[in-house]
């Protein structure tokens, strides 16, 4: 009880004590009676104690609706406590459920959870997630909505809505739910414009993806990051897009891209080559050759090699594809690739002399390399030197495995270099046999199938 309501009680009392004093010295006074009406009358110390009656008992009740409302308002917070750790408890068996991937137990935890607190918004979060799991897509994405209005400015709720309605192949919903958490926060929305692009490029609508990516740029560099952060992205979506250009028979804007990109990385060989064969188709083979002929000293890479060999003997000028391999042995950072490719090209030329001294001059320059070893062989064939040719597809043997027996699992074809009684990834046991089925082409030997091409035959 209040200090205040014990102070009007204790006034109470003490008017009653003076009234009492004041009965005895003027009892003739407060004898006479007071009417209130016809037939209705009181004495005056009787209007007095009545009034005293009440001025005590107002602030008692006040007080005692106080208290029992006080008491009321704790039982409440004590079962409202109560009901909390309960939800905890059961929110946290739910986790170690999900954890141990029994996803049917976690949810019956989730859902009492619920039942306990419908706005318990992780576990609405984890219950969709769960429901997700077990491909109950609709479940999931109601469940995630319920969280994102308990949370309206949280986005956590509005990613999960993505990922439902991406597994449920809604991918029109996905990317409106993208749109409205970068409208939330366009500035802090750098993971949202990241998924949207991921989708756009698995629709393969290239201009929307590169439109994203430059936005993902300007927030980059607004956060004090490299723009070169994502050069990944920004160089093969706009690859794909000048690829899309040349489908559409754009064969400008598609060289302006290729040109730009390889400006930006001049390592990156798919914009070299798809430069140069844009160049070719369009009357210009020179420039093509050009192209190919800069990518390779910039990368080494033997696909440009290859392409300008193919391109020459296309035209039936092998003494073109001879001297532009002559011309990368010099500009190459190693002589190795363009003089083992100057020997196979003497090969498919039958220029037998040529090649054996190309391939002789790498023999022991290279630790492994089963293609040099089976071009040898075969020009030892044909000089009749078969001891020597037989040595090197010996060595081929040896160097491409082709001797070893593998073995693998008839359950779950996992391979094994030897015999195992047990599979490691599927678990059965007895279920590793020899692997009857493997063969190996002849490009796995890294032996080309192309036609043959002659000097003479260009000549003629």
């Amino acid at each position: 009880m209040k200090i205040r309501t014990v102070t009007f009680l204790m006034i109470g009392a003490i008017v009653v004590v003076i009234l009492s004093i004041l009965y005895t010295d003027n009892k003739e006074a407060l004898d006479r009676q007071i009417f209130f009406g016809h037939d209705l009358s009181m004495p005056v110390w009787l209007c007095f104690l009545v009034v005293s009656f009440l001025s005590m008992l107002v602030p008692l009740l006040f007080g005692m609706v106080r208290e029992a409302r006080r008491l009321l308002g704790n039982l409440t917070a004590r079962r409202a406590a109560q009901s909390h750790r309960e939800a905890e408890r059961r929110y946290l068996s739910g986790i170690e459920s999900m954890l141990n991937g029994r996803e049917e137990r976690a949810l019956e935890e989730f859902n009492s959870v619920l039942t306990l607190n419908p706005n318990h918004f992780d576990a609405l979060l984890k219950g969709g997630e769960v429901l997700r799991t077990m491909r109950r897509h609709a479940e999931a994405i109601e469940y995630h909505r319920r969280a994102s209005r308990v949370k309206e400015k949280d986005l956590q709720p509005l990613y999960s809505l993505v990922a439902d309605y991406e597994e449920s192949g809604a991918i029109e919903n996905a990317k409106a739910i993208l749109n409205r958490i970068i409208e939330l926060n366009p500035k802090r929305s750098l993971n949202a414009y990241r998924k949207f692009r991921t989708i756009c490029i698995s629709e393969k609508s290239w201009e929307k993806a590169w439109e994203i990516q430059q936005k993902i740029e300007d927030l980059l560099s607004q956060m004090g990051y490299p723009r070169t952060s994502e050069k990944k992205y920004h160089l093969a979506i706009r690859y794909m897009l000048a690829r899309r250009y040349l489908e559409q028979d754009r064969a400008r804007e598609a060289i302006g891209v290729l040109r730009r990109l390889v400006h930006t990385d001049a390592g990156f060989v798919p914009a070299h080559l798809r430069l140069g064969s844009a160049l070719a188709g369009i009357g210009q083979p020179e420039e093509a050759v050009q192209v190919w002929e800069e990518g390779f000293k910039a990368t080494d890479h033997p696909i440009f090699l290859t392409t300008i060999v193919d391109h020459h003997l296309e035209d039936e000028q092998p003494r073109k594809a001879i001297e532009a391999l002559k011309s990368a042995l010099w500009v190459g950072k190693k002589d190795i690739i363009p003089r083992f490719f100057l020997g196979k090209l003497y090969f498919r030329l039958e220029m037998i002399d040529e090649a054996l001294q190309e391939f002789t001059h790498l023999r022991g320059r290279v630790a492994r390399f089963p293609a040099l070893h089976h071009h040898l062989a075969k020009i030892h064939e044909r000089q009749g030197q078969y001891p020597e040719a037989l040595r090197e597809m010996e060595t081929v043997l040896l160097e491409t495995d082709a001797l070893q027996v593998d073995y693998v699992c008839r359950i779950c074809e996992r391979k094994y270099a030897s015999w195992v009684e047990y599979c490691s990834r599927c678990a059965e046991w007895n279920s590793v046999a020899v692997d009857f089925r493997e063969e190996r082409d002849v490009e796995d030997l890294g032996i080309s199938t192309a036609p043959v091409y002659t000097v003479e035959e260009q000549e003629a």
